[in-house]
């Protein structure tokens, strides 16, 4: 469903609001306001991707899908970045899902269209590169953190780049999806949430978890959330 491009503003997208005014005038024609429901797949497992995606205020995530139909999150995007890189690296497909993980608005643009001004040198090519780079770290620094660390601790690392992603402290999640994205039973969660919320660091209820001690948080969460975020902010700022 499109919706005016005014009711949400593209600066919400990190990447699109550091465009130049000139290479984001140009593109601004081919870009398509639409809201992603819960759990909806935008890009499937070895099927062509028509469309990339600059989330607004939603959250995507990258799954690895096994052949026994498990799920494991390899990486969250939000208004920081952008669904769809494989397009840049000429290759029309990828072996994993990518869906929404909390609903919202995202802009959307043909994988033609961003490919062509990609392939144009300008600064949305420098941009995107740095883009892909952050989703290595990201990729790699998930890797080792579902190997080396507990998952109360990956539990608030998972809270707080969810939060920047979507740019709010309250988060649309139940305790199902948390389960499959972290790779644990959901009784593993519900406790690891359970102590959290004990502690003060957040409230859950009914689907929704609101993060009420942000500090104490990051304080409770692994490394990998300040090595992430320090990458984003020494390239981004």
């Amino acid at each position: 469903m499109s919706t005016p491009q005014q009711a949400h503003p593209l600066s919400s997208n990190r990447l699109l609001a550091s465009l130049p005014s000139d290479e984001l005038t140009a593109l601004q024609p081919h870009l398509e306001q639409i809201s992603l429901s819960l759990g909806q797949s935008i890009i499937l497992p070895d099927e062509l991707i028509p469309f990339v995606y600059f989330p607004l205020n939603a959250l995507l995530s990258l799954v690895t899908v096994m052949e026994d139909g498990s799920t494991v999150e390899a990486g969250a995007i939000g208004r920081e970045g952008m669904a769809g890189l494989p397009v840049l690296l000429d290759a029309d497909t990828t072996p994993m899902q990518t869906l929404t993980q909390i609903p919202g608005q995202a802009v959307r643009v043909k994988a033609e269209i961003i490919k062509e001004a990609f392939d144009k040198d300008g600064a949305l090519k420098k941009i995107l590169y740095h883009y892909i780079h952050i989703t290595i770290v990201t990729g790699s620094q998930t890797a080792a953190c579902n190997r080396l660390h507990h998952i109360g601790a990956r539990l608030c690392r998972w809270l707080l780049m969810s939060s920047d992603g979507v740019g709010s402290e309250e988060l649309a999640l139940t305790q199902e999806f948390l389960a499959t994205m972290l790779g644990v039973r959901r009784a593993g969660v519900s406790e690891a949430a359970s102590q959290l919320q004990d502690q003060g660091l957040i409230r859950y209820q009914r689907g929704r978890i609101q993060i009420v001690d942000r500090k104490s948080l990051e304080a409770s969460a692994c490394e990998c959330y300040k090595v992430v975020k320090a990458e984003y902010t020494r390239l981004f700022g």
